[in-house]
């Protein structure tokens, strides 16, 4: 890699500066698609910033998909192009209070996907669909493997919406939820997965019956369902620091 035209840092080291440092210096084309970058402690000495700024900064730049952190190798520039989301913004809504934010936003997404998939779904769409509702219920005593078919079964409406402008929306938002989700792990009860996958199978159903309002109805209630938790949570969190 070329050597790097790099300015130190020398106001404040917040991450936000070295966002827009590394943003200047990829699309300048001094770090190319594909390429490696220096390792965390000679980057932080080259921008003369804290490390925990740095690690903020390629996390907010990890979670749009423009880095890749490879474990044991370092990190590298995957996709230039997504830029055309504003960083600084996704690093505000990385913060408790946007959560519900964010949220509100997939709840909106989602509950217009359900409807389109009910028109637009093929046989390959409900046979991902049922895999992942099978995964599910044959994981209701693990928690983190029930979150992952759950994630799957979304992810299968979203593509029988056929809509790539969904998708792609709908791939940075989950970036954006890792975090709440991993803070889930404690993942609600049997019992309240067994709610939950009612809750699904309602929603497949009424996509399978291509019942436009029914599909969006079935999910915006399973939507509803998650947000008052979160909410629960979110004032949890506020009231017991």
């Amino acid at each position: 890699m070329k050597s790097l035209p790099i300015r130190p840092i020398r106001t404040q080291s917040i991450p936000e500066a070295i966002i827009r440092e590394l943003e200047s210096l990829i699309d300048s084309g001094f770090i190319p698609e594909g390429s490696k970058l220096p390792p965390e402690r000679e980057l932080a000495k080259i921008l003369n910033v804290s490390r925990p700024s740095l690690r903020v900064a390629i996390k907010v730049l990890s979670l749009l998909g423009i880095l890749e952190n490879r474990q044991g190798d370092g990190t590298y520039l995957t996709d230039s192009n997504q830029w055309t989301i504003e960083p600084l913004s996704i690093m505000l809504s990385m913060k408790k209070g946007a959560l519900l934010d964010i949220f509100e936003a997939r709840e909106s997404i989602e509950n217009s996907c359900a409807g389109f998939a009910a028109l637009r779904r093929d046989e390959e769409d409900l046979c991902e669909m049922q895999r992942a509702l099978d995964n599910m219920h044959s994981n209701y005593d693990n928690p983190d493997k029930y979150i992952e078919y759950d994630l799957n079964f979304h992810k299968a409406v979203i593509f029988a919406a056929k809509n790539p402008v969904f998708v792609d929306l709908m791939e940075k938002i989950y970036r954006l939820l890792v975090d709440t989700r991993n803070n889930s792990r404690r993942y609600p009860s049997e019992l309240y997965r067994e709610k939950n996958f009612q809750q699904h199978v309602k929603i497949f159903e009424s996509i399978k019956n291509s019942d436009f309002q029914k599909a969006t109805t079935a999910m915006a209630q399973h939507m509803g369902h998650i947000k008052r938790r979160l909410m629960e949570r979110t004032v949890r969190q506020v009231t017991n620091p």
